[in-house]
Parts: C-alpha cells; structure tokens; sequence
C-alpha cells in the first residue's frame, strides 16, 4: 500500500451537490495529494472515479485546489500553480443526483501523480471506500464551481 493511500479522502468529506433550483448535478469529495510533497497541477497525469459500476475519467471531473477550478486538458497547462502536500482539493463528480439514498455505495478514486525522478507513468494510488448515501451533507453548486465549506 501507497503510505499515503489512507489519506487520499476523507470519507466523512464526499457530499451531495445541489443547485438553487434543487437538481442535484452530482457530488464532490476532498483529497490530498498521494505523495510526500506538492506539484504544479500539471504534474497530475490522471485522476478518476468510479461509483458502483460507473467509471467517471478525469474529462468529466473539476478539480479544485486554493479557490482555482480547473478541467481537463486545462489542468495540464497550469505549470505556476501548486497542490501542496497536506492541501485538500476538493473533485465534483458529475452523476446526476449524486450518491442517492438506498443502500451503501462503492467509490473508489484514483490519482496519478508525475513524481520527481520516477518518469512520466509511475502506477496510481487507488483507494476504495464504502458510502452510506443516508450520511452525505448536500452543499451548494452554483456557475460550474464547487462551493467548498
């Protein structure tokens, strides 16, 4: 196991995402960087999650880091901004009504990081958890950006 696999995300930290008008275009979690020291954004080769049998690439995902929203091919241009070790980014998911109530769900994220002297395809950290639907705070979505709280 990756030694900062178990702190990918904080389960207690995946919420439901819902607009003025009450949809509910997704949900987003919060993650820290998989490695022992930060990276300009253009360093993160590949981000994705999967819920239950649906896999979400990083096409679909924004990701969040100090404020600043970004998406993919975007992310991969950004060479002056940083995702510090320790930092939580926060990545909506968009899966229409998000994790909805019912029985428990199984997501699982990975993250590929270009490390310092690894090369450019070192092997992802994956991390698998099960969510109880019933237990998500909703928050609020409003113009393509996450409202982090």
């Amino acid at each position: 196991m990756d030694i900062n696999q178990k702190y990918l995300i904080d389960i207690k930290e995946i919420r439901n995402v819902v607009t003025k008008d009450g949809n509910r275009p997704g949900f987003e979690f919060q993650m820290k960087i998989p490695y022992y020291r930060g990276v300009a954004l253009s360093m993160i080769d590949d981000l994705y999650v999967k819920v239950g049998e649906d896999t979400f690439p990083r096409e679909t995902l924004v990701f969040t880091v100090d404020g600043h929203s970004y998406t993919w091919p975007q992310i991969e241009t950004v060479t002056t901004f940083r995702w510090e070790y320790g930092q939580k980014a926060t990545v909506f998911v968009p899966l229409e009504f998000g994790i909805f109530s019912g029985r428990p769900t199984k997501v699982e994220v990975g993250c590929t990081i270009r490390m310092s002297y690894m090369g450019r395809h070192p092997r992802p950290c994956v991390t698998q958890y099960v969510v109880n639907p019933d237990e998500l705070e909703v928050v609020e979505y409003e113009k393509g950006v996450t409202i982090c709280r």
